[in-house]
């Protein structure tokens, strides 16, 4: 009977086109974005939709398992719950109640969890404050989080003392938490004598989608930075989405060498280290690894050891990993999976690489036939390099971060300041940003804000500051004439 030839014929001509269509990728997208709606209308019904209640379902469900390792030590679930909920007890001694905004400038330490779980579970909120900021980005930073009380790491006491005086002018009250004290300028923190009782839900009671759990500030693209409102839909959604299209499970541990203040966070790295990096993932069973483009070419700039593909890692994901290094890095150090991810604080939307071969290898995100035919929010737009007509209203007026008009009248996009290119197979790759901009080290530099520092010298009568690539490194370093 020829049926049987036919159907074996089927088979994998169905398999080359649902491959070039991209159904199985934007099946796997859509089923993650499914469960994510799907458990946040969950917590809706339930009334957690507060962020701090995803970790106190862990801590209840498996108290005494290893939620932490920092430098050696384990903590439990049970350990963060007794912690937060001093930090929050002590919190309300203080007089913050909901609502509030409480500035913290710390390093990737415990003590960061303790401080933003604490503040969630009273209804407040965390401004994470770049810990690399000295100066006016520094002040600038403290003065937008509109918050009048300040934690910091005991050992970043430095740059607050440099700028004492504005911080004093902006009523700051200044604590230090998690190290000894160096300056008498701040407060210590001592939680030995604070309740580790649970908190009462009515301080989280009622939390909207839009209340903000966390600020986190941008790179400050056209000057200081800007503090971006997280809220607690979004960071629900995130978790969710993530966990489902990654398959994160319980299984696995997750090695963060990346600054908290851009909401990463599981085993815990102070900063990033060449030497120490795959030791620390050895000896702490590491099976997901966190990175930004440098730090994978950091690790392939390392020399080759008989080790490098000794690990339990099954996944590295992150963003603003290059081609160059994408194939190399993976042959390497033996890692089946990338994801690449593309999106901002600030933004609108994400895009996704789930990369396990050689299809899409350098893309930050694929969009299929199905999903661009389903959801049509996300287009491609043309527009002029140099004068970058798209962004401009029908009266003529420049608009900075939203394009109204775009494709038809009333719509309304947001502008990334990015210049993306996409395939005919739907992969999207970085072009380069655009405008008064470029990215050195993970790091938005702003050319306004740079000029306006040098043409602060004497003998400096006008400063042009662009950025110019360099051959083996990510991004643009800066030049002036």
């Amino acid at each position: 009977m020829p049926v049987i030839p036919a159907v074996a014929a089927a088979i994998p001509a169905a398999m080359y086109v649902g491959s070039k269509l991209a159904i199985p990728r934007d099946a796997k997208l859509a089923k993650g974005l499914f469960n994510a709606k799907l458990g946040y209308r969950s917590f809706e019904n339930s009334d957690t939709v507060n962020i701090s209640y995803r970790f106190e379902e862990l801590y209840k469900k498996h108290p005494m398992r290893e939620a932490l390792v920092f430098e050696g030590k384990s903590y439990t679930f049970q350990d963060i719950q007794r912690e937060s909920n001093k930090m929050g007890h002590w919190l309300l001694s203080k007089g913050v109640k909901r609502g509030d905004i409480i500035s913290l400038f710390m390093q990737n330490k415990p003590e960061f969890l303790f401080c933003w779980l604490g503040l969630n579970k009273v209804g407040a909120t965390g401004a994470f404050i770049n810990t690399n900021l000295t100066g006016k980005p520094l002040t600038h930073s403290l003065r937008t989080a509109t918050s009048t009380l300040l934690i910091m790491d005991a050992e970043l006491n430095g740059p607050i003392f440099d700028v004492l005086d504005e911080v004093s002018e902006m009523g700051y009250a200044i604590y230090s938490y998690g190290g000894p004290q160096q300056h008498d300028f701040a407060t210590p923190i001592d939680l030995s004598p604070a309740s580790d009782a649970p908190l009462p839900r009515n301080f989280r009671k009622k939390t909207s989608a839009n209340e903000i759990a966390m600020l986190i500030y941008t790179s400050g693209t056209t000057g200081l930075p800007k503090a971006g409102r997280f809220s607690h839909s979004r960071a629900n959604m995130a978790a969710l989405f993530w966990t489902s299209f990654y398959h994160f499970n319980e299984q696995d541990r997750l090695y963060i060498a990346l600054p908290l203040y851009h909401s990463a966070g599981a085993v815990l790295g102070v900063c990033f280290s060449t030497t120490s990096f795959w030791d620390e993932c050895r000896a702490n069973n590491v099976t997901v690894i966190q990175y930004i483009g440098e730090i994978c070419r950091y690790l392939l700039n390392a020399p080759p050891s008989p080790l490098d593909k000794v690990h339990t890692i099954r996944m590295a994901h992150g963003n603003g990993m290059r081609p160059d290094v994408w194939t190399r890095f993976r042959e390497r150090f033996g890692i089946p999976l990338i994801g690449e991810w593309y999106a901002s604080t600030e933004g609108t939307g994400i895009l996704t690489n789930y990369n396990t071969g050689p299809n899409g290898v350098g893309a930050i995100g694929y969009r299929g036939t199905l999903a661009r035919t389903v959801d049509r929010g996300l287009k491609i737009a043309k527009f002029d390099i140099q004068t970058e007509e798209l962004i401009r209203d029908k009266d003529g007026h420049c608009i900075e971060k939203v394009v109204k008009d775009a494709f038809k009248i009333g719509d309304q996009y947001f502008r990334t300041g990015d210049i993306l290119r996409r395939d005919k197979d739907g992969y999207f790759y970085f072009g380069d940003r655009v405008g008064d901009t470029f990215r050195w080290k993970s790091e938005n530099v702003s050319t306004a804000e740079v000029s306006e520092v040098l043409s602060s010298y004497p003998d400096c009568i006008e400063v042009n500051v662009y950025g110019v690539q360099i051959p083996g490194h990510d991004g643009r370093a800066g030049m002036a004439a």
